[in-house]
């Protein structure tokens, strides 16, 4: 089976799992900017319901195979942890979801927001992977990026090094993109003039 994340992108809605109410979930405005993120977690196996309660929603809903099954809970403004700054353009801001402070409730998914230090930068930077379990350096974790821009035209940059030392590949984002990364060194930026934003499962 498969635990799962239901995470507003914009709007709000009523979650229900398996009879638990989770109500006013989000909102957030017109974009991911505008407010802080919240999330329902929901065990392997459960039903959930979502009703949107503003006039629309986009809803992101995360997940990863686990077969333990866990409780529900909701995930609020007061109870996230925060990394980062407003100090360098080769930093980024990590609005943890479901991180550390949670690892005791879930099993092995890792849900964030992260947002470039102002217009233009770099993030994840320097580079690093997560395609080896050599605790307490690195955990193996596939990835999967859904990217937005501010404003929606802006564009940047996925560069995937596979192999040590060696060129890799670089990919074109633009607001919407999603991108999967299952090994290797990964930085991204956002080109001049333009924010960032990217929600994050791991």
């Amino acid at each position: 089976g498969y635990e799962t994340c239901i995470v507003p992108a914009t709007g709000t809605v009523d979650v229900d799992v398996e009879g638990e109410a989770f109500a006013a979930l989000g909102g957030r405005g017109a974009d991911v900017w505008d407010g802080e993120p919240q999330g329902v977690y929901v065990p392997t196996g459960a039903r959930a319901v979502m009703v949107c309660m503003s006039e629309s929603a986009e809803i992101f809903v995360a997940g990863a195979k686990y077969d333990k099954v866990l409780s529900p809970f909701d995930v609020r403004e007061h109870d996230l942890v925060q990394y980062g700054s407003d100090d360098t353009k080769t930093h980024r801001k990590i609005k943890h979801i479901l991180g550390q402070k949670q690892h005791d409730k879930v099993g092995r998914l890792l849900v964030s927001e992260l947002y470039t230090v102002g217009a233009g930068g770099w993030s994840g930077f320097p580079s690093h992977k997560h395609d080896t379990e050599r605790l307490p350096q690195e955990t193996r974790h596939d990835e999967c990026y859904n990217f937005r821009f501010k404003p929606d035209y802006g564009s940047g940059l996925q560069m995937l090094q596979r192999v040590d030392n060696e060129p890799g590949d670089a990919y074109h984002i633009v607001n919407g993109s999603t991108v999967l990364i299952d090994k290797g060194y990964h930085p991204c930026c956002a080109l001049p003039g333009y924010e960032m934003y990217y929600f994050t499962i791991l």
